[in-house]
């Protein structure tokens, strides 16, 4: 369960932590040594495994830990978004997600500053209520 200020930041992430999930960045690890260039003439590593098997599979588990913590924050966003019943608090949040500037959603939905800034607050509310009435469900 997210509190508020956490939900406020998962909004403002949203777009690179959709970006990361896209690109498959995690995807494309190496664990091969250089063979030509300036890294083939540093010093390797000592005291570490030389399982490279090994290596493989622990670093892809940590990865891939984070990749799912990136899912489920972008799928909590996308899920309990859809309660967002008011017209402009939804495309407020729309915008918000493909991080289009303040200033520039304000003049689009013509809104004042405390206007937009309370918008923002009750869409916050409104995702940590319905995951809260989720919860006790």
């Amino acid at each position: 369960m997210y509190n508020k200020k956490e939900i406020r930041q998962m909004i403002d992430d949203y777009k690179w932590m959709k970006n990361i999930i896209d690109s498959q960045v995690y995807d494309y690890e190496s664990t091969s040594i250089a063979q030509y260039g300036y890294q083939s003439a540093m010093p390797k590593a000592k005291g570490g495994t030389s399982n490279k098997v090994l290596v493989k599979v622990i670093d892809r588990s940590r990865a891939l830990r984070k990749y799912d913590y990136l899912i489920q924050k972008i799928a909590f966003i996308d899920e309990y978004g859809e309660y967002i019943t008011n017209e402009r608090d939804y495309h407020i949040l729309q915008l918000l997600k493909q991080r289009e500037s303040h200033i520039r959603i304000m003049s689009i939905m013509d809104l004042s500053r405390d206007s937009f800034y309370k918008r923002i607050k009750d869409i916050v509310n409104i995702l940590y209520n319905m995951q809260k009435d989720d919860k006790t469900d």
